[in-house]
């Protein structure tokens, strides 16, 4: 077999250089596993700058239409030193690196290896492409590769390319990629663990009426799961009163967990191990605490519950109510106390958690307008007696 630079030296013409070199390419491929090293050599040879582009463009065409017809992994191995060898002269080869990182993504998506896929499209030049592709095929790539990147469990990346996404959009935006966007940025922040407004964005979308029926209640699990490992406080008890009152939420298995959690109920160790099987698994990692985030969340919840019941409880009856240590009860109170989840103070000395009712604040304000109305009537009477008389003598006041 002759060296593939004495096959282009040697040729008279660029019909002939595509010719000859598309077939050096066929005679290599009965053996290309063990032949890596002079498939190397042709892609380099091709892809110098003494060839035209017109010539090059051609053999690597020919060269990525054939390896598609190989076994998987050959094809993935040996495109994925195609789409490397191309990576330095994208804007020259653009249709050749599309087709090929298309190609390879296809794969790895069917192999459900979609952090590969995702970076394969990822590969492709969207914005800057000589293409001028629409925005709407921009946006839907960006979606494509977000969705693919949250598959793989990649949630930063993912962002990154709705942060893409979003720049293409506007109002003339189909409204099916308007949904698809909303997708991947609640699935987002449920991989980032902000389950509270992931919660938000999947009550939302499971009242999406471009969605099916199986869709939809698919998004409202998704929403009750995240609503109850949310943190405790106002803002996670009004999602769960809002999904009780979905009378769609009665079907899941775990109402019985949704309602107990609404009503501000104590959950118990029963519970949460039936509750922790429906979790998936970002959702069931451990916190620097070394508690999982569905226990932190349950601890906060049972807190919350207590601190309803008792005007005042010691710390260690509280550990204990708790299942969890006296150096975690102090430190989960003190943490939920400052950040005005839960009203009340900590005796350190005393070892006593004093609760404060949550409708203190509201009777002492309903206690101040009470004193100022009395203040006017007062005034009322020093000026027009006759007349307020009159009036309370009518209301029976």
């Amino acid at each position: 077999m002759s060296s593939i630079s004495s096959i282009i030296t040697s040729s008279k013409s660029p019909e002939e250089i595509i010719k000859r070199c598309c077939g050096y390419f066929d005679e290599l491929l009965p053996s290309l596993n063990e032949k890596e090293a002079r498939f190397r050599e042709l892609l380099d040879s091709i892809l110098v700058d003494s060839l035209t582009v017109g010539v090059s463009r051609k053999v690597i065409s020919y060269i990525a239409n054939t390896l598609k017809g190989l076994s998987k992994e050959q094809c993935l191995r040996f495109s994925g030193i195609l789409s490397d060898a191309l990576k330095l002269r994208v804007m020259s080869f653009e249709d050749q690196v599309t087709e090929v990182n298309l190609h390879m993504a296809a794969l790895y998506e069917g192999q459900k290896e979609y952090t590969k896929a995702a970076c394969h499209l990822s590969n492709i030049p969207l914005e800057n492409s000589q293409r001028n592709y629409s925005k709407e095929y921009t946006t839907e790539m960006y979606l494509r590769i977000a969705h693919l990147f949250l598959q793989g469990s990649d949630p930063h990346q993912a962002e990154l390319f709705l942060n893409r996404a979003s720049l293409q959009m506007g109002p003339t935006t189909k409204p099916q990629l308007t949904v698809q966007y909303n997708l991947c940025y609640a699935k987002a922040l449920d991989f980032r663990k902000k389950f509270l407004e992931a919660a938000k964005r999947y009550l939302e979308l499971s009242l999406e009426p471009l969605l099916s029926s199986a869709e939809q209640s698919e998004l409202l699990r998704h929403s009750i799961l995240c609503a109850i490992i949310a943190p405790a406080g106002l803002q996670r008890s009004r999602i769960l009163s809002s999904l009780c009152k979905d009378e769609r939420s009665q079907h899941f298995l775990f109402s019985g967990m949704l309602n107990n959690t609404q009503l501000g109920h104590l959950i118990t160790h029963e519970q949460v191990s039936l509750f922790e099987k429906e979790l998936e698994e970002h959702q069931l990692e451990r916190l620097p605490s070394e508690m999982s985030i569905l226990e932190a969340a349950v601890m906060e919840h049972n807190l919350l519950a207590i601190s309803h019941i008792y005007i005042s409880i010691k710390l260690n009856n509280l550990a204990h109510i708790l299942r969890v240590t006296l150096l975690q009860a102090e430190k989960v109170v003190g943490k939920m106390i400052s950040e005005q989840r839960i009203s009340g103070h900590v005796d350190q000395i005393q070892g006593v958690v004093f609760f404060q009712s949550a409708t203190q604040p509201w009777d002492d304000h309903m206690n101040v307008v009470c004193n100022k109305v009395n203040n006017v009537i007062d005034v009322m009477l020093q000026c027009e007696p006759a007349f307020i008389k009159e009036r309370l003598q009518r209301y029976k006041c």
